[in-house]
């Protein structure tokens, strides 16, 4: 019985992305899916930006654009899951935006609100 490899050297019709990992001298190789080379690519989160965390609605915003805030201020009441959940100030700065209103259903990862940080 012959073996049959599709490797990219016998098909160059077949293109493969493998990983090669070498560790205590043995040799492990991989393919990567469809989804994973798919994937959104991860991008560092801006602190400045306040994003939903789960879908929800909003249903307090507690400052105005302009506002200047302390660490631990409470900024929005966000409803998710029948409970009411405070978000507040990570540091201290000034509101730069706040592109949502009360009643607003955001879907998870939705900006709330900018807040730059005080120098």
């Amino acid at each position: 019985m012959k073996e049959t490899t599709n490797s990219p050297q016998e098909n160059p019709e077949i293109e493969y992305n493998t990983l090669r990992i070498f560790e205590e001298g043995r040799n492990y190789k991989t393919t990567f899916t469809k989804k994973f080379q798919g994937r959104k690519a991860w991008a560092r989160p801006n602190p400045e930006e306040i994003k939903t965390f789960i879908p929800g609605s909003v249903q307090k915003i507690s400052v105005k654009a302009g506002q200047d805030v302390k660490a631990g201020d409470e900024l929005i009441v966000f409803e998710a899951m029948k409970m009411h959940n405070i978000i507040r100030a990570p540091f201290a700065g000034k509101i730069t935006g706040i592109p949502v209103k009360v009643g607003d259903r955001l879907p998870r990862g939705a900006l709330m609100l900018t807040i730059k940080p005080a120098k």
